[in-house]
């Protein structure tokens, strides 16, 4: 019994962990092991949900069904529309919902980064009741899902 118990948790120790493709906007990609998401995409991994808003409905796609997310223009002051192909090939066009960022944390072969969607490196700081105009400071133009 306690080998099968030892052979069963060498194999689960083994298993990849999951990971994500950034496509960065200069052409870069890096491949983000045991990612963690905060902004529109919450959660750690293969458990994380994507928060939605597609014209008069609210909704949240769990990652482990989206093979890929493709950041389409961006709007001064909208949400952030998104073209998500889920892994069975449908396409759905959505927008982010409650929040207008994503970050994405994790391990890569270089070590541990953070990716952030806009990234403002160093904006002025002044008072306005206008939302910025973020345009220069986005960085990830598509995140895949690589089947695990």
């Amino acid at each position: 019994m306690s080998f099968i118990l030892s052979a069963f948790l060498i194999f689960w120790l083994q298993t990849p962990g999951a990971a994500v493709v950034v496509g960065l906007d200069d052409g870069q990609t890096l491949v983000v092991e045991n990612p963690e998401f905060s902004g529109f995409i919450e959660g750690r991994s293969r458990e994380a949900v994507l928060v939605y808003r597609k014209e008069k409905f609210h909704g949240e796609i769990p990652v482990n069904t989206i093979s890929r997310i493709d950041f389409s223009k961006y709007k001064k002051g909208k949400p952030f529309p998104l073209m998500v192909t889920l892994k069975n090939g449908q396409k759905l066009e959505v927008q982010s919902e409650r929040r207008d960022f994503v970050v994405v944390k994790g391990k890569t072969d270089f070590g541990i980064v953070t990716i952030k969607h806009p990234d403002p490196l160093s904006s002025p700081l002044k008072l306005s009741t206008k939302k910025p105009n973020r345009k220069d400071d986005l960085t990830i133009q598509y995140l895949e899902f690589p089947a695990s």
